[in-house]
């Protein structure tokens, strides 16, 4: 009777040993999955996060004619602050020698005004030499028509140019002035 004993008791030792060593190896499989699951959202993480971030700090400009002051404004409508060295446009080429702030989210209340090219009239080019805050440098092209009108108000005839402007677009490029 004692063999026997022995032997289940011997038994259920190995099977005991087997399943111990079955659950610890499905246990690591586990752990390896978690642990490879946790590595490919922590690469998803990084290229979401490196993507929010370029999205933040968007550069972007409009170019809005003022019909009240006869100039052209320029608006920064992107997220970051962007400082302006100089500009090319038919008849009018400036740059300067400290750069004139646009500040950025603040709608059309803060701008930088220029004035509209002069002697043109059909289609026309503006360029505008940016950097940022992070001294990274930028072009933004911008192009236009001008148009001349006459009126008559009260007899008297005035001719005027009217302006329009349009956004083509604003890219990373290292210029030099």
């Amino acid at each position: 009777m004692a063999q026997i004993e022995l032997g289940l008791n011997l038994a259920t030792t190995e099977t005991r040993s087997f399943i111990l060593m079955t659950n610890e190896t499905l246990s690591l499989i586990i752990q390896g999955i978690v642990a490879l699951g946790a590595l490919i959202f922590s690469f998803w993480q990084i290229a979401i996060n490196k993507r929010l971030k370029n999205l933040q700090d968007y550069v972007a400009t409009a170019i809005v004619p003022d019909p009240r002051t006869n100039k052209l404004n320029l608006l920064n409508t992107g997220k970051i602050n962007l400082y302006l060295w100089g500009f090319d446009m038919p008849g009018n080429k400036q740059r300067f020698q400290k750069p004139r702030l646009i500040a950025a989210g603040t709608g059309d209340a803060v701008y930088y005004w220029i004035e509209p090219p002069s002697n043109v009239e059909g289609e026309f080019e503006i360029i505008l030499y940016l950097k940022d805050e992070f001294n990274h440098k930028w072009v933004s092209e911008h192009g236009g028509r001008a148009n001349k009108f006459q009126t008559d108000e009260d007899g008297i005839k005035k001719v005027g140019i009217r302006i329009t402007v349009w956004s083509y677009k604003t890219y990373k490029k290292k210029w030099s002035l």
